[in-house]
């Protein structure tokens, strides 16, 4: 603030010394509570999975500018008595901290957090920021008294200890105790808020300071065992009320009255511009022995520029401490606010990952070929939904000679967090033993059983952490970044004992609406209805295994052409059979359709008509060539039925869906057929499509599960042919079963 600034009539009113004490104190404990959030978010157990490379970028990007920051202060500043010697320290920290949550929100923002370089340096940030907490806590411990400097960091690591071995403990207890149907009791709730407060009393008596007891304890409770609801509403209150005011009251405390010449304001820049470069060339350095190109080196130490609260908890203990003067302490704050708010133009700027040209050929099954591996990213919410999700794996027949990978992906929503974070789980697969955590394991558990009973299955396991309204650019990144060609997303509503469909979670629904929309691969939506079931039961009964009898339902478009390649697939598994119904309009229905698209007087064709055309004739190119090369196998059988309209449609699907235990169709993105006539207006907003929409209805049967699958929109727009709509060696090559046949159609 300025002298006239302080001295006008408003300050003097609002702002006056009593009103500043009580914002002073506000604002503390809101940083309390604020760093208590940190610790609580933060895993430390991930520490031990941070590569070489990123603890490298780490370590060098602390102790070189935090020796540049000595220098600096020590040059700038050289008059001051030895009370303020200690600023130096201050400054060096300041200037080595990186803000984890800060850059985690700038890649997110910038689409850059499952890159490599996002990777890099949110495991550099992490090791930074707890590598920041020691520092902080030595420097507070030497700007206190040096001599009892010792006597500070020996009682803080006892108060670490007692945490480890009496606190967490009693406190995991006590929360599972007192859980009932996700609701905390008042005492609970106090216990909690009032155990944040001593503990960082207990840390400010040993002489560091009270952010770190509030750190410690928030790393003390394992994530995920305090409730979603409670998480959000004190995150709510300490961002939205009480940080606002800390960051006001540190405001204050600057006096640009002490920067009145250009030269004052050239030191700033002096001070901006080498703290920079020193993390900046620091970076490059090891980057450069790590084998990473220029550009990334560059914006990965633009990136470990960034500051975070740290910064600011280091600076406002100095001045507490008068360890910094006015001057000093306003030089380093715009330092720190100007470091902060360039990262992200600078990278805008800088670092724009470029995309391949070459586009990913492996985006809808229709274009792989016969022995290529199906890679296939299986999204799960719930535990629940499992067991179907790897049944339906299961029935894809995987084999040694035509591979399945799977990336099973367990979403968990990020409620009163700060960074959406993907964890890679390594050999080990270990998850912590909170209540997420303990269904991640079984989550874990059930994909990894499934990969060591089938030959042809490999498994990678990740975990995904992020917003339901994000969620799905976490699941289309990572689906592009593994070259997928088939999500799988469970349904938004499961069966009830009652046979009734229920909502889970209508933000479900949101992330498979999106994941539709952005989706670099094909999609399907499972509707589990016993799916899994079966295969348990067989299981417990010792059967080798269990007749799947699946049927697919073709009207025709993309999405139908897809659909039947996934189901051809399936019907190479030994034990499934396939029944595949075409629903036909007649020859002069469809004349009738096509002359109706035709414009009035030109007698020219619209773009409607030869879209019309074009999807007719690619349809019937299709299915030849599918009864051409399935016209061996007994276990596949084809069927013919002709429909007028929506009506009819539906009693034929009523008339014969009983039976099955799994349909497949097409979602029928984009198309437009009397055969479905009236069903559309039903589907209207629905993920699963017309027919989908129609099958998960209560008149239907309430046992066969539903597969409903969408074609990458790519594949439309690149146009297979119209004399080669599959690839040169086709899906519907035998898969593992040579059975002779006679006619089956």
């Amino acid at each position: 603030m300025t002298r006239i600034q302080k001295h006008s009539p408003f300050f003097q009113a609002v702002f006056s010394v009593p009103s500043l004490v009580t914002l002073e104190t506000m604002g503390n404990i809101g940083l309390i509570y604020f760093i208590f959030l940190l610790g609580l978010e933060m895993d430390i157990t991930t520490i031990s999975k941070v590569s070489k490379k990123a603890v490298a970028i780490a370590l060098v990007g602390i102790f070189v500018p935090f020796a540049i920051g000595l220098a600096l202060y020590h040059l700038l500043f050289p008059d001051f008595g030895k009370s303020f010697q200690m600023g130096a320290l201050v400054w060096g920290v300041a200037l080595s901290v990186t803000g984890l949550p800060v850059i985690a929100k700038i890649l997110a923002k910038l689409k850059l957090l499952y890159t490599d370089i996002g990777k890099t340096a949110m495991s550099a940030a992490l090791a930074n920021e707890i590598s920041s907490w020691v520092g902080l806590t030595v420097m507070i411990s030497l700007g206190n008294n040096a001599r009892n400097a010792p006597w500070a960091l020996m009682s803080t690591i006892g108060f670490i200890a007692f945490c480890v071995f009496v606190i967490r403990p009693s406190i995991i207890w006590t929360i599972r105790r007192t859980l009932k149907e996700g609701y905390y009791s008042e005492e609970t709730i106090c216990v909690i808020l009032t155990s944040v407060l001593a503990c960082g009393l207990a840390t400010d008596l040993f002489g560091t300071n009270s952010m770190i007891g509030a750190f410690v304890f928030g790393l003390m409770i394992p994530n995920g065992l305090l409730g979603p609801r409670f998480l959000e509403v004190l995150k709510g209150f300490v961002e939205d009320v009480l940080m606002p005011v800390f960051f006001t009251a540190s405001g204050f405390r600057t006096n640009f009255d002490t920067l009145t010449s250009y030269s004052s304001w050239f030191l700033v820049a002096a001070v901006i511009a080498v703290a920079c470069l020193s993390k900046v060339v620091s970076t490059l350095v090891v980057a450069f022995f790590h084998g990473m190109p220029l550009r990334e080196g560059v914006a990965l130490g633009v990136l470990m520029n960034t500051k975070g609260i740290l910064a600011l908890i280091a600076i406002n203990t100095g001045r507490d401490r008068a360890l910094l003067e006015d001057k000093a302490f306003t030089v380093i704050f715009i330092a720190i606010l100007v470091m902060t708010m360039a990262t992200q133009p600078i990278m805008s700027l800088l670092y724009k990952p470029k995309k391949s040209f070459l586009p990913n050929k492996h985006t809808a099954i229709q274009r792989l070929k016969q022995d290529a591996e199906l890679r296939i990213l299986a999204c799960v919410h719930e535990a629940h939904s499992v067991a179907g999700i790897v049944n339906l794996l299961e029935a894809s027949n995987p084999s040694r000679r035509s591979p399945i990978v799977v990336f099973s992906l367990h979403l968990i929503q990020l409620t009163g967090h700060t960074t959406a974070l993907l964890i890679v789980h390594g050999p080990n697969r270990t998850t912590s033993q909170s209540d997420q955590g303990q269904v991640n394991h079984q989550i874990l558990k059930a994909f990894e059983q499934f990969e060591e009973e089938h030959s042809g299955v490999l498994v990678h396991p990740l975990t995904a952490m992020s917003p339901y309204t994000t969620m799905h650019e976490d699941i289309c990144n990572i689906a592009e970044d593994k070259r997928v060609t088939l999500i799988i997303l469970p349904y938004h509503k499961r069966q009830t004992i009652h046979n009734n469909m229920e909502e889970l979670n209508h933000a479900y629904k949101d992330v498979n609406d999106n994941v539709l929309v952005n989706s670099p691969c094909s999609v399907g939506i499972l509707v589990d209805r016993g799916f899994g079931k079966s295969a348990a039961v067989a299981e417990d009964s010792g059967a080798e295994g269990i007749e799947r009898h699946i049927s697919m339902l073709f009207i025709g478009g993309a999405d139908d052409r897809e659909a039947l390649c996934y189901a051809r697939r399936m019907a190479g598994h030994p034990n499934v059979t396939l029944t595949v119904v075409r629903f036909l309009e007649s020859k002069t229905d469809v004349d009738l359709r096509l002359s109706d698209l035709i414009e009035d007087e030109t007698g020219k064709v619209s773009m409607e008509a030869m879209d019309a055309q074009v999807e007719i004739r690619l349809d019937e190119s299709f299915i030849s060539e599918f009864r051409h090369r399935t016209a061996g196998d007994k276990s596949i059988m084809y069927f013919e039925k002709a429909v007028r309209n929506g009506a009819e449609t539906i009693e034929t699907i009523k008339s014969m869906c009983q039976g099955f235990d799994l349909l497949i169709v097409g979602r029928g993105m984009g198309m437009s057929s009397p055969l479905t006539a009236g069903i559309d207006e039903w589907s209207e907003g629905s993920e699963l499509g017309a027919i989908g929409n129609l099958l998960v209805a209560s008149d239907f049967s309430s046992t066969v599960s539903i597969l409903v699958v969408q074609q990458f929109a790519g594949a439309r727009a690149a146009g297979e042919g119209l004399t080669n709509p599959w690839p040169s060696e086709s899906h519907f090559e035998p898969f593992g079963k040579h059975r002779d046949m006679g006619n089956v159609y």
